[in-house]
């Protein structure tokens, strides 16, 4: 069928994930309109024998595609980055033609198989905390390790960090097209709402916090050397002991004499 055979288009364009087994795990539609994004979903879902009802709308809406000519595979390096962390493979019915356009309309889907699997509380230890970001669901992100986790996320989602409760309720019980993601560094501050998801990014190792020094610095940095409190083994303090022994350098002691007396001024921070 038409829908199936991967050519030039002007009006839709499918992207899909698939596993092994070329299950459909993700389905995301690209179209001119709202209409036409319905109209080339529900063909798309007959040629291939879906049914709607085995997938979740996590995502629907206009997207800015302003500087983009086309929307082909090699454009959704990104999405494909993502599908390849959860296993499964990009595939697309051909190349969207965007002629000029600035915004089109977009509808996503995920498998309920794929859903359960990234929320079940078996599979959540087996899950990359970047796999969890990358599914586009509401999630808490819990991000002890000071990582930005805005190049994790599907295109579309908000990002909200330490934002008010007042915001948050506004955003989780109104009516909206794209995913809510809340990251902090205290959950208990939302427990009262409901996320799809909860992601808890650990802290830093030692090990890792040492690897992340020795790279800035230039120096080897001896894990044991590292006598931190765990709430500042994030990427954040790693950049702030590399910029203290930067400014200690510079008022005449060697680096390794600054780098001990970093770490400890650091440790003293309450």
């Amino acid at each position: 069928m038409d829908i199936l055979t991967p050519k030039e288009r002007h009006d839709a364009v499918v992207f899909i994930g698939v596993d092994r087994a070329g299950n459909v795990e993700f389905v995301k539609v690209y179209a001119v309109s709202e209409e036409k994004a319905k109209e080339t979903l529900e063909e798309f879902f007959n040629a291939k024998g879906l049914f709607p009802t085995d997938y979740r709308l996590v995502s629907k809406g206009p997207e800015d595609v302003s500087g983009k000519g086309a929307i082909t595979t090699r454009s959704e390096e990104k999405l494909s980055s993502s599908l390849a962390r959860l296993g499964l493979r990009l595939l697309s019915n051909g190349v969207l033609h965007l002629e000029g356009r600035k915004e089109v309309y977009q509808i996503t889907l995920v498998s309920e198989s794929l859903y359960r699997r990234a929320t079940s509380e078996k599979t959540e230890r087996k899950l990359e905390w970047r796999e969890l970001l990358s599914l586009g669901v509401d999630t808490l992100v819990e991000n002890l390790r000071g990582v930005d986790i805005s190049e994790l996320l599907p295109e579309g989602a908000i990002l909200l960090r330490e934002p008010p409760r007042g915001r948050v309720a506004e955003l989780l019980w109104g009516e909206r097209e794209r995913p809510v993601i809340v990251e902090t560094r205290d959950a208990s501050r939302y427990r009262d709402f409901e996320f799809s998801l909860f992601v808890r990014i650990p802290p830093l190792t030692r090990e890792e916090f040492a690897a992340e020094l020795s790279a800035r610095l230039g120096l080897e940095v001896s894990p044991d050397s590292i006598n931190l409190p765990e709430k500042r083994l994030n990427l954040r303090n790693v950049e702030a002991v590399t910029r203290l022994v930067e400014a200690l350098v510079r008022r005449g002691l060697r680096k390794e004499e600054a780098l001990r007396a970093a770490l400890r001024l650091n440790s003293s921070v309450p």
